[in-house]
Formats: structure tokens, C-alpha cells, sequence
């Protein structure tokens, strides 16, 4: 069973939620503020999974996501590049995808980065459930998705979620969540993505407060896609 360190602190705010993801599972997880791995990197090996909460970190002043990636890049990259060659794995929710996204986790190979999370099309902030779709070939290239794939309903909370390529013509990093309906302009409607290697996974819908029914909006269907929610921390963990 893998240990998780939650990062806390500075304008993130759902810690704890997505900490007891893991924790119901069996995991032991920690709660770190932001600052403190800041000032010591190598607390990252006491770890094999690390999850950025969503949030408005720093206020998501200049771009959401942006500080706390810069701040992390300056500190974390060289003990970041290890982890992961250890078979780590990162998981960051809606404002923890945008950080990831603005670090270049997802192209961390080439240095390149292929996308950004730009404004949503409509430029409203979005607060709702939206149901998504899981690819079948999710499930062997991401640890994330093992035995998963159909449809997924999650609650989205953004203003800066739309994905879009830095280039025409570039190769994105595979999508193992896709909205079944454009609700925000999203290239292919992406919701989610994952690295070359699947360790990496970086979303902007809440799989944290669908883990258990009474907290779906619907009745039927509810245990099921509570399953589903609960799989996602299940297989993070493996």
C-alpha cells in the first residue's frame, strides 16, 4: 500500500477531501503544507504518491496554478524526476491539474509542454455535475483506470478548465476522461489526462466528493458510479 502525502496550504482547499479518497481505501496519508516540502524536497521520498488538491493556490494570481508551479519547478523538479522513476504517482484535481498542467508534468520528457488549461469558452465559472466518458484502452495505459471504462459522473468546479494545444499539429497526451458533452470548449472534450508512462493523472471534474452515493445528486445509478469514484483511489494506490 502506497503512502500519500496531500499537499495543504496557500489557497488550497480541498485537502481533506481528497485525502479521504485514499484513506478509505486503507491508505495512510499525510497532510503537508505546501511551504514545508518547499523547504525540504527530499520529504517526497518518505512518499509513493502525491496528490495537489484543488483550490485557488496563491490566489491564482497571474494565471491559475501558475506560482505554486514555478515555486515547485524551482525546488522539487530533480526529486520529482526520481519519484517518478520510482514508480511514484501524482494525481492533481481541478486547481492540482492546473498546476501540473502549467509545470509540465504531463510532457515532462520532452520539456515541451502540449497544452494549457485555458479560460472555459463561455468565461463563467462552472459549478455542476457532468457525466463523462472512459475510453477501454484507459485501463492499459493508465494504473489509474485498471478495470474501468464505460461512464463516470463527477461534479465540476472551474473557470480555467478548457484544454487547448499549444500547437495545431501536436501529439496531446492520451485523455482516459472525456465529457460526454462540450461544456466548456475543451479540445476533444478533455477532461483528464495522463502522462506517456499513466502515472501521472491530472483532472478537472472532483472524483473526491463522489466516493459515496448519499453525495450523488440522482438515485439510480448512484452506487454504481460511487464504485467507480472509489476505483479511482483504489488503483492510485496499487
Amino acid at each position: 500500500m502506497r503512502k500519500v502525502l496531500v499537499l495543504s496550504g496557500d489557497g488550497i482547499n480541498s485537502e481533506r477531501e481528497l485525502g479521504r479518497g485514499f484513506s478509505d481505501q486503507g491508505a495512510i496519508v499525510s497532510y503537508l503544507h505546501v511551504n514545508e516540502l518547499l523547504k525540504n524536497p527530499a520529504k517526497l521520498k518518505e512518499y509513493q504518491l502525491l496528490a495537489l488538491p484543488g483550490g485557488f493556490s496563491f490566489g491564482d494570481e497571474l494565471r491559475s496554478g501558475k506560482i505554486l508551479a514555478e515555486k515547485l519547478r524551482d525546488t522539487l523538479s530533480d526529486v520529482l524526476t526520481e519519484f517518478l522513476k520510482n514508480d511514484g504517482r501524482v494525481i492533481g484535481v481541478c486547481n492540482g491539474f492546473q498546476v501540473l498542467a502549467q509545470l509540465g508534468a504531463f510532457d515532462w520528457e520532452t520539456g515541451e509542454r502540449s497544452f494549457t488549461l485555458a479560460e472555459n469558452n463561455h468565461g463563467n465559472f462552472m459549478d455542476k455535475w457532468v457525466r463523462l466518458t472512459i475510453p477501454s484502452k484507459a485501463r492499459t495505459l493508465s494504473p489509474w483506470f485498471k478495470e474501468l471504462d464505460g461512464s463516470l459522473f463527477l461534479p465540476v468546479r472551474h473557470r480555467e478548465g478548457q484544454i487547448v494545444p499549444n500547437t495545431r499539429n501536436i501529439q496531446l497526451p492520451f485523455s482516459p476522461l472525456q465529457y460526454e458533452e462540450d461544456i466548456n470548449g475543451s479540445h476533444q472534450r478533455i477532461a483528464g489526462v495522463v502522462n506517456s508512462t499513466g502515472q501521472v493523472f491530472g483532472l478537472m471534474p472532483h472524483p473526491e466528493v463522489a466516493t459515496h452515493s448519499f453525495l450523488h445528486p440522482f438515485r439510480e445509478g448512484a452506487e454504481d458510479n460511487a464504485r467507480k469514484g472509489q476505483m479511482i483511489f483504489k488503483n492510485g494506490l496499487k
